[in-house]
């Protein structure tokens, strides 16, 4: 067969991928890439699974694409915000993930109690509630009772 070079694309392709399946998967690829390719050059569309799926166009796995959705929702939200805001609201939802215990939501952030605690007063002082310690009841013991 004749050498032929990768197009810009089909390297783009090949070098974004992850390749889990070691240099081999990669070798085998290449491999199935020179045999599907038309014309001078090997393209994006001739660089496909063992399955014949083209690797530019394979499907990003559901948890993947929805953990990618949650992380621009997150950014997008963070954007306008000052530091000052988004650690109190950081460190209060942990709070109230962990029912109000000042330990655990201390350890969650990787703070000290006494940090955390100085920080609660201070929301506190400017009028923002504060969980009590303990208070809450975790959501699948609040289902057993309602559901």
């Amino acid at each position: 067969m004749p050498a032929r070079p990768l197009s810009a694309e089909a390297r783009w392709v090949l070098t974004t991928n992850r390749w889990p399946g070691n240099v081999r998967e990669l070798e085998n690829t290449i491999h199935r890439s020179v045999l599907m390719a038309q014309g001078d050059e090997i393209g994006p569309e001739a660089i496909v699974t063992p399955d014949g799926d083209r690797l530019d166009l394979a499907r990003t796995a559901p948890a993947v694409a929805h953990a990618t959705l949650a992380a621009e929702q997150v950014t997008r939200a963070l954007v306008g915000r000052t530091v000052a805001d988004v650690e109190r609201d950081l460190i209060l939802e942990t709070l109230k993930h962990c029912l109000g215990n000042r330990t655990h939501a201390a350890n969650i952030l990787g703070i000290s109690i006494r940090t955390l605690r100085n920080k609660l007063n201070e929301y506190a002082d400017g009028g923002l509630p504060i969980p009590p310690a303990g208070s809450g009841t975790p959501d699948y013991q609040r289902l057993a009772t309602t559901g």
